[in-house]
């Protein structure tokens, strides 16, 4: 092999400090996700688009419009079934198991504002579903909340407003007690597409006197492992307290409750009683726990009805059809 000329090496030497110069210049302008890898694990949990409305029902709107006398301050953050628990340490694991898809926090201030800290918080937590949006909303509400016209269905708190609208479950925090928080929040629910077909649900309830506690079950109603979403609303008349469950669907979804129901009646050794009425069909329980109570089918709606024997509250309660 012939040796390399010694001016071609004199030169390769030569070009070592520029090639090591270029390198380090280079080196400087790493990617640091590509080091931190805890950094990239949270980019990949934020990054997909979390569930906030747009027209087209996808994300962005609420995140993009400033609401009237108030200005988005700084850049939503967003937060997945991954990382929720960076915004509700302990509690993460409630919504994820009520149906939670995705978190976006807001801050914003007065328009003509120049804070830098955000005076009034609010967090879009996409539920799924307006049933399930509203399940958490009867869960964090507590005991007699104050309504007020918000959204399709919203309470005032200590510090703002919850309210629900479509499948969005909304919290609105103010800082200071002289933030117009209602009128805020009015304003913000504009900004969310409404699917208040979604919530229609709750015209199916008949009128049987002065409406009490509406509460919601995702999953074991009465301890019923076949139960799901399940509204119970609780009812003052003149013969006490009264309980009606609505489990809604279509036709094709409530004949396999009816098996089951019966199915169920059959292995805890219940007398039941079926008779039709007005085209449902009723069933009559006898339950040494519950005590009497009756189970409605109607074509896509059944409802439970506890506490009452009362034939005219059953005859509105079958009447009351899709």
């Amino acid at each position: 092999m012939n040796p390399v000329p010694l001016k071609y090496r004199l030169v390769l030497i030569g070009l070592l400090p520029l090639i090591a110069g270029i390198l380090y210049i280079r080196g400087q302008k790493y990617d640091p996700a590509l080091i931190d890898f805890k950094t990239a694990a949270r980019q990949e949990a934020s990054d997909p688009a979390v569930t906030l409305p747009t027209t087209k029902d996808s994300e962005l709107i609420t995140i993009v419009q400033d609401i009237e006398d108030f200005r988005k301050l700084g850049e939503p953050r967003r937060y997945t079934k991954e990382n929720l628990y960076e915004h509700v340490n302990g509690h993460a694991e409630y919504f994820i198991s009520a149906g939670f898809q995705g978190l976006t926090v807001t801050g914003y201030v007065a328009a003509g504002s120049k804070a830098d800290q955000a005076e009034i918080q609010a967090e879009v937590f996409d539920m799924g579903n307006g049933i399930q949006a509203f399940g958490v909303l009867a869960d964090e509400s507590g005991e007699n909340p104050l309504p007020v016209s918000v959204g399709t269905m919203g309470y005032k708190t200590s510090s703002g407003v919850n309210y629900i609208k479509g499948r969005y479950y909304v919290k609105i925090s103010a800082y200071s007690p002289k933030t117009p928080v209602i009128k805020f929040a009015k304003g913000f629910a504009d900004t969310l597409s409404g699917e208040q077909d979604s919530f229609q649900v709750f015209s199916k309830f008949p009128d049987l006197g002065k409406v009490g506690k509406t509460t919601y079950a995702k999953e074991g109603y009465r301890g019923l492992d076949f139960l799901h979403n399940v509204i119970e609303r609780e009812y003052s008349s003149g013969s006490g307290k009264i309980k009606v469950a609505l489990m809604a669907g279509s036709e094709k979804e409530t004949r396999p409750l009816m098996s089951a129901f019966l199915d169920y009646f059959g292995k805890s050794g219940m007398r039941v009683e079926k008779t039709e009425k007005s085209g449902a069909e009723v069933y009559k329980v006898m339950d040494k726990y519950e005590g009497n109570w009756f189970l409605i089918r109607s074509g896509g709606t059944v409802f439970g009805l506890f506490g009452t024997d009362d034939e005219e509250i059953l005859k509105r309660l079958i009447k009351k059809k899709e």
